[in-house]
């Protein structure tokens, strides 16, 4: 999986969570590891034999832990004198502030996955800029993981990570639905109106019921920031001012509203909670209830277990200009590390097309690495059920954007989702919600200076 970005936040209907109880037992596990071990100063050791044990913290379940253990194996393999242990979190807010506050201390991970947190943590100094580390090896960043990969992981003018996984976010649709409305599969030179046009003849309706969506909307932030992306909008401008009530993004949000209020085309938040508890985009796709929806990588297993769902993928279409959003992790080295020049040579190796073949046999995720992404191995993996369109992730690589990543995201994205939900409701307008959302960012922007 690639938006945190598990670090990405993943909306509260996405399937396969795991229970409340759970989640908090292994994260308390987690913290407590951590806690001892920050008693205990560095976590990385040499022994007298000149091998450097490095630690590495990361997030995610069974799957994650197994790809990466498997290749650190590797790197071991390479790298006989450097051992790494690795410590799974289930990841979350949780994560990054107990990571955060080990550093702090003058205690911490050698090594650390993270997300949309790089510039909280690059802004403490908490990680190192690898930018010596990046020229002495001769890395080319744009042409290794794509220029917009790439700058997810920089702040202010510094690399302080390098991309681990980037999945765009692609459109799922049913083609069996598609067939029988005689509608043409979806392109990534599709426009607003081709999908609002498909979105209204893939949705049926009997006896004033609705049988089948033909989208799918939600407040979760890719959906929508997508849209003003694709309008020519931004959250914040260059200089890192709030912008986000420009007419590029109300119309963007009229537009994007209007499809569950005025074309009827996708559920209203009335129509979500009707279904239940936990039904949200992925699994009304996998009932059979939804022709198209924006999602990840991660919902390629959920579709492929469904006997009978006749599906595919596809790039996002575009509006003004294409734009979509990425589920992203990198690897960064810590500033309590005490063996940097170790640190890199692992994630380096980890970044590298053998080092990020796992993650394809695994099906763990997107690689970042573009070229395995364009691999023969991604694009007809050998756990593959069915010929997918796995291209459209490598298709989609030039129309990813930078979100809007300061020290203050969680913030940011707090005040937006709580005013698009009202939006959603129909509670406010577009535009007295953004002028709202205006006025808070600028707030907290502010505190920021």
């Amino acid at each position: 999986m690639a938006v945190p970005l598990t670090g990405r936040k993943f909306p509260a209907r996405r399937s396969g969570r795991r229970s409340k109880t759970a989640v908090a037992g292994v994260l308390a596990a987690t913290l407590v590891a951590l806690s001892a071990a920050a008693a205990c100063g560095p976590d990385s050791e040499e022994s007298s034999d000149g091998t450097v044990t490095l630690t590495m913290t990361a997030w995610g379940g069974d799957v994650d832990k197994q790809t990466y253990e498997q290749r650190l194996a590797m790197a071991h393999k390479k790298y006989p004198n450097i051992r790494v242990k690795l410590q799974m979190s289930p990841g979350g807010q949780d994560y990054s502030q107990k990571i955060s506050t080990a550093i702090a201390g003058g205690k911490g991970p050698d090594i650390l996955e993270l997300a949309e947190h790089i510039p909280a943590f690059a802004s403490k100094h908490q990680i190192r800029p690898l930018d010596d580390y990046i020229k002495t090896s001769g890395l080319d960043l744009a042409s290794q993981f794509g220029e917009t990969t790439a700058k997810i992981f920089a702040y202010e003018g510094s690399q302080y990570a390098l991309p681990d996984r980037s999945g765009a976010m692609v459109l799922y649709y049913n083609k069996k639905m598609f067939d029988e409305a005689g509608v043409e599969y979806p392109t990534a030179d599709w426009s607003w109106d081709d999908l609002l046009a498909a979105a209204k003849k893939l949705t049926i309706r009997e006896n004033g019921e609705v049988k089948q969506w033909g989208f799918a909307t939600i407040s979760w932030w890719p959906y929508w920031m997508s849209f003003m992306y694709q309008n020519g909008g931004r959250v914040l401008d260059e200089n890192g001012k709030p912008v986000i009530n420009s007419p590029e993004n109300v119309e963007a949000m009229q537009w994007f509203n209007d499809l569950a209020w005025k074309h009827k085309v996708s559920p209203t938040p009335r129509d979500w909670a009707n279904y239940g508890e936990g039904v949200g985009p992925d699994q009304l796709f996998a009932q059979g209830k939804l022709a198209m929806e924006i999602t990840g990588f991660w919902n390629i297993a959920a579709a492929n277990s469904v006997e009978g769902l006749d599906w595919d993928i596809a790039p996002l279409w575009h509006g003004k200009e294409p734009a979509t959003s990425a589920f992203f992790n990198g690897l960064a080295i810590s500033t309590t590390s005490e063996h940097p020049d170790e640190a890199w040579k692992i994630i380096e190796f980890m970044a590298s097309e053998e080092g990020q073949r796992p993650i394809i046999d695994n099906a763990e995720d997107a690689p970042a690495n573009l070229q395995v992404q364009q691999s023969d191995a991604f694009l007809k993996p050998k756990w593959a059920t069915r010929e997918v369109n796995m291209g459209a992730f490598a298709d989609s690589s030039e129309a990813i954007f930078v979100p809007p990543l300061t020290p203050q995201w969680n913030e940011m994205i707090e005040v937006c989702t709580e005013n698009i939900d009202l939006m959603m409701n129909n509670k406010v307008t577009p535009e007295e919600a953004l002028a709202t959302i205006q006025e808070r960012l600028e707030q907290i922007m502010s505190q920021g200076d």
